[in-house]
Formats: structure tokens, sequence, C-alpha cells
């Protein structure tokens, strides 16, 4: 699967593209099950947070691998009423996760993000109605960059119902 990533991410690979948002969907139609059965949630809104790349990753490849997954994502579910908010943000400059080690990776993703006021509105609302929060990424290695999402999501008293992800590592247990 690590080829697939790689070919989206970094070759912009359509193909490749095409399969992590069939995997996203997988992900989305396995959580939206489980809630259902576990009487947990039947949201009426879903809202989808995807985890933007480090700017200089964008800026080399020349696109935002993160919002051309999304956009095949939403192409592939038009029949869902998805929300997607880009209100991540980086609080500084993060470095290069694919050389760090567990701990190395937690230190760095660390408060590194922050949610834009633009977006407060939105996701207050979400706080208080039915509605079914997720992050999205491609790659979940550690879940050191989810906690720092979610961290900055729970400043706000934002609770995130899971993460889809087009596939994460066998080490990767919450």
């Amino acid at each position: 699967m690590a080829h697939i990533v790689l070919a989206a991410k970094e070759d912009n690979q359509i193909a490749a593209r095409k399969i992590l948002a069939l995997n996203l969907t997988l992900s989305l139609e396995h959580v939206s099950k489980q809630m259902v059965k576990n009487k947990k949630q039947n949201p009426s809104r879903i809202i989808l947070i995807p985890i933007p790349s480090r700017k200089a990753s964008d800026r080399k490849r020349g696109f935002s691998h993160i919002q051309l997954l999304i956009s095949e994502f939403q192409i592939r579910n038009m029949d869902m009423s998805l929300e997607i908010l880009n209100c991540l943000s980086h609080t500084r400059r993060i470095r290069d996760q694919s050389t760090l080690n567990l701990n190395e990776r937690e230190m760095n993703m660390r408060g590194a993000f922050f949610i834009k006021k633009s977006f407060y509105p939105q996701i207050r609302s979400a706080i208080t109605s039915n509605t079914a929060m997720f992050l999205v990424d491609d790659l979940v290695t550690t879940g050191a960059t989810v906690q720092a999402a979610n961290s900055a999501l729970l400043r706000l008293g934002a609770r995130v119902d899971g993460v889809l992800a087009s596939c994460a590592t066998d080490g990767f247990t919450h």
C-alpha cells in the first residue's frame, strides 16, 4: 500500500489517488455501520476535516495531495451530504516525519495545529447538533499527527468521532 500512497502523494498519479479515495469510502461506510449498530449516533450531518500536509511539501509537489484526495472522495460519494472543513492550519514549521521515530514524531507534532477563527461558528454548531466529525488523512503511522489535529479541535470543545484514513500501519491502534 505504501507504493500507492507515494504514487498519489509524490507523483500525482490519479489511479493511485482513486484507490486511496476508495479506501476512505470503505472507512466511512464501516464507521457509519458501527455507529448505527452501537446506537451511538445516526448523524444528520457529517463533517470531514482534512489534515493538511506541510506547506513546504505542497509547494515542492506543486499541489495539495490531501485536497486532491478529498475531491476524489467527494466525487465518489456524491450521494452523501458531506461537509468539508479545511479549518486546520499549522502553528509553526514542522519537520518531515518520514525519518522520525515515535517519540520524535510526537514532539514534532505537539501543538502543531490550530483552528482558523473563520471556522469557529461551523465547529461550534457541530458541537451542539447531531453531527459526526471525522479527521481525514491518507496515511496514519504513529497517530501523532492525528492526535495533534484532535487536540486543536478539543480546545474548542469539539468531539472527533473518528479518523478516516486510506491506510494505517500495523502498529497503529488508537
